[in-house]
C-alpha cells in the first residue's frame, strides 16, 4: 500500500523513505531537509516494488507501532515491540499485556537448535510443493465437478417425480371423468326425463281413449292400437330407467370407487421429505465399506452423518493400543469387520470409548450385517450394551452375560472373536439367531477391521 508523507503540510505527497528513530515517513522534500539536520538517523528507503511488510522486517507492524521488535509473544509465538506488551492497554498497544512474552535473547538459541531442522523440513517440503500445489487443483477441478454432478443427479430425480406426479394425477383426473360422465352417468337422461311427463300424458289419453273403443267393440285399425300400446310400454320402460338410475346413482354415492390411501399419501410425503445430502466417506480410506454400504449404515442410525476413519488394522496393524490412543473419548463410532470367507458385519457405539474394564449403557447401540442388510437393536432395558477393556484381550464388546458380539484382540490371527444368540432380557434381539443369521454361538476370524467416528 502506498504510503503519504508525515508532515501535515505534505500528506498528499508520496513517501519515498521512513526514518526509523523518528517514526516519520517523508517525501522528496522532507528527506532531504531529514539528511541535511539530521545525518545519524536511520533511513530506510520505500522502494516501489517491494511489499511495506517486507521493507520493515525488524520494525513492529501491529497497529503502525513501527518500534523495533526487541520481544517474544509465546502465546502466539510472535515478535513484539515495547509497545504490544506494555501494562497499560490502549487502543493501539497492550495488545500482548496478558501474554508469556520474553526478550528475543532468551529464545536465541532455541531458533538456532531448531534452524537446520527446519531448514531441512523446508527444503523437503518444497521439492514436492509444486505436485502439491498440483494435487489441490486436480481435487478442487474433481469436487467441482462431483458439486455439479450431484446437483445434476437431484435435479433430474425431481423432474423424474414431478413427472411421474403429473403423469398419474392426469390419468386419476382422466379415469374420474370417463367413470362418472360414460359408465355412472348419462346426462342425455335428465334431458330426456323432462320431456317424460308430457309424454304420458298423451301416452295415457290415447291408451285410455283405445281401450274405450274396444270395450265398446269399436273399430280401430289393428297397428294403430299395438302402436299405442307399444308407446305406453316404452313410457313405463322410460320411468324405470329413472327410477333403475336414481338408485344406481344412490348406490355409487355411497362406495368409495375411487380413494387415496392416507397412510401411503402420508408415507410418500414422508419420504420425500426424507431424500437427504449424505455427506461421503472416504473410499479412498477404506478396505471394507462401499457406498452402498455407508448409505445403509446411515440410515440406520438416522439423520445426516459424517465417518471419520479413525483406526484401521491394514493401515495401524491389529493393536489395541494404537486404538485405543486413536479412539478413546470418541462419542459416536462404528465398528466395521469384514470377516475372513464370511459377511461384512458391524455395531454402532454412541457411548465413549475409553481403555477401562467397564461396561456402558447405550440405547442407541446396535448391530449390523451389511452382507445380509439386517440389524440387530437393544433390548428395552439397554442395560450394559457395550464392554470396554483396559488390557489387549478385546477391541470391544456388545452385549453382558452373553457375548453378542465380541472382537479379539489379535483378531487377524485367531478365531476368537465370537457371535452368540442369546435370549438374555439386557441383551440385542438376538434369541433365534446370532449375527450371521444361525442359531448357535460362531467364533470367527477378523479379515480387516476398521473403526469410524461418526459426526
Amino acid at each position: 500500500m502506498e504510503q503519504k508523507c508525515s508532515n501535515s503540510s505534505h500528506k498528499e505527497n508520496k513517501a519515498i523513505s521512513f526514518c526509523q528513530e523518528c517514526k516519520i515517513y517523508m517525501c522528496n522534500k522532507c528527506e532531504k531537509l531529514h539528511s541535511e539536520f539530521i545525518e545519524s538517523h536511520h533511513q530506510i528507503r520505500l522502494e516501489k516494488d517491494k511489499n511495506i511488510g517486507e521493507i520493515f522486517t525488524g520494525l513492529c507492524k501491529e497497529n503502525n507501532h513501527q518500534y523495533e521488535l526487541k520481544y517474544f509473544c509465546k502465546v502466539h509465538n510472535i515478535l513484539c515491540c515495547a509497545e504490544c506488551i506494555t501494562k497499560i492497554k490502549g487502543k493501539d498497544f497492550g495488545q500482548h499485556s496478558d501474554c508469556e512474552v520474553c526478550s528475543i535473547n532468551d529464545i536465541e538459541t532455541e531458533k538456532k537448535n531448531k534452524l537446520k531442522q527446519n531448514i531441512k523440513t523446508l527444503e523437503e517440503l518444497f521439492i514436492n510443493l509444486k505436485d502439491s500445489i498440483n494435487r489441490i487443483k486436480i481435487l478442487f477441478e474433481q469436487l467441482e465437478k462431483d458439486k455439479e454432478e450431484i446437483k445434476l443427479k437431484i435435479q433430474t430425480a425431481f423432474t423424474k417425480i414431478r413427472k411421474n406426479i403429473n403423469e398419474k394425477e392426469d390419468e386419476l383426473l382422466s379415469l374420474v371423468e370417463n367413470k362418472y360422465n360414460k359408465e355412472f352417468f348419462d346426462e342425455n337422461i335428465i334431458k330426456q326425463s323432462e320431456s317424460l311427463p308430457k309424454k304420458i300424458e298423451k301416452s295415457l289419453e290415447k291408451g285410455k281413449l283405445i281401450n274405450n273403443y274396444k270395450e265398446n267393440n269399436e273399430n280401430i285399425k289393428l297397428n294403430q292400437f299395438i302402436n299405442d300400446c307399444l308407446n305406453i310400454e316404452n313410457r313405463i320402460n322410460d320411468v324405470d330407467k329413472i327410477k333403475n338410475n336414481i338408485n344406481k346413482y344412490n348406490s355409487f354415492k355411497n362406495q368409495k370407487i375411487f380413494y387415496f390411501n392416507d397412510m401411503d399419501l402420508e408415507g410418500f410425503c414422508k419420504s420425500i421429505q426424507n431424500l437427504k445430502y449424505v455427506y461421503p466417506v472416504d473410499f479412498n480410506k477404506s478396505e471394507i465399506i462401499s457406498q452402498d454400504d455407508f448409505i445403509k449404515i446411515n440410515n440406520w442410525i438416522g439423520g445426516n452423518k459424517n465417518f471419520i476413519l479413525k483406526y484401521s488394522t491394514k493401515k495401524d496393524s491389529c493393536n489395541t493400543n494404537i486404538f485405543h490412543e486413536k479412539c478413546d473419548n470418541i462419542e459416536g463410532s462404528v465398528f466395521i469387520c469384514k470377516v475372513k470367507d464370511s459377511d461384512i458385519i458391524g455395531g454402532y457405539v454412541s457411548a465413549k470409548i475409553e481403555k477401562k474394564e467397564e461396561f456402558l449403557d447405550d440405547e442407541k447401540a446396535f448391530l449390523f450385517n451389511l452382507t445380509q442388510n439386517f440389524t440387530k437393536t437393544n433390548k428395552k432395558s439397554f442395560k450394559n450394551a457395550i464392554k470396554n477393556f483396559n488390557n489387549s484381550s478385546h477391541f470391544i464388546r456388545f452385549g453382558s452375560d452373553c457375548e453378542v458380539l465380541s472382537i479379539s484382540g489379535n483378531c487377524l490371527n485367531d478365531k476368537k472373536s465370537y457371535a452368540y444368540n442369546c435370549s438374555c432380557s439386557c441383551n440385542y434381539d438376538t434369541a433365534s439367531s446370532n449375527l450371521f443369521n444361525k442359531n448357535e454361538g460362531t467364533y470367527f476370524q477378523v479379515e480387516i477391521l476398521e473403526v469410524f467416528q461418526v459426526i
